[in-house]
């Protein structure tokens, strides 16, 4: 009976590494395939944000995919109805309404804030793709520095506090839109435009941009690392 567990334990492991060996052909393609490659998506209703996206690809050699909202967004009643519609989280009619991401190992999303939510357009997007291994990075654009309520701690002004508390809820939100469509969140970077010139909204972008590029690298390296330690695993059984 020993001998008899024994050799099934043999055979099972013998399948377990065939499956293997036959596995790793469509992991090496499916990484050549990926290959690191960043793709940008972005969203501008007045320009900035895809002045922040252009800046973004240039610092990463990345592919952009721009969304085209079909509602009329322009002037003040634009300005009304995308606030509105963000408030309500709506979808919209966006061109073009599916894109093929699996390509890309790294998104970047860049999407102006409309009454402290994600654009319209951006979270239509979001909703409609899946981000099945991807590692996302959020850059977010908008008149206040939504970042600096992140300093106040319990004891300050109740009016402070609820700013941090819902901005954070927005924040948990996005994170959640992300990986609910199988993406990994890594990191939500903003850029303050309000009275800022193009150069200062383009350093600002770029300044972001080396962090990104940090944030993937490292992250790329570690998973190496797993994935590397997972394969010494199974070749010592």
């Amino acid at each position: 009976m020993k001998h008899n567990k024994q050799w099934l334990f043999v055979q099972a492991a013998a399948v377990s590494m065939v499956v293997l060996l036959l596995a790793l052909p469509g992991i090496c393609r499916g990484a050549e395939q990926n290959n690191g490659k960043t793709l940008i998506i972005v969203y501008s209703r007045t320009g900035k944000s895809m002045l922040v996206a252009q800046t973004l690809k240039t610092r990463l050699a990345a592919d952009l995919l721009a969304i085209k909202d079909q509602k009329d967004r322009s002037g003040f009643l634009g300005y009304c109805s995308a606030g509105y519609d963000a408030f309500f989280d709506r979808h919209t009619q966006i061109e073009p309404q599916t894109a093929d991401v699996s390509q890309y190992e790294h998104l970047i999303i860049v999407s102006p804030i409309w009454n402290w939510k994600l654009s319209t357009p951006i979270h239509t997007f979001l909703d409609r793709h899946r981000f099945d291994g991807k590692q996302v990075v959020m850059v977010t654009t908008g008149n206040n520095d939504i970042r600096k309520y992140e300093q106040y701690d319990d004891r300050a002004p109740f009016l402070k506090r609820f700013f941090r508390d819902y901005i954070r809820g927005k924040s948990k939100t996005v994170r959640s839109a992300v990986t609910a469509q199988g993406g990994y969140f890594l990191k939500h970077y903003h850029v303050e435009t309000l009275d800022a010139s193009d150069q200062e909204i383009v350093a600002r972008a770029d300044q972001h941009g080396a962090r990104i590029v940090e944030d993937f690298s490292v992250s790329v390296a570690a998973r190496q690392q797993r994935d590397a330690e997972l394969l010494r695993i199974a070749g010592s059984r």
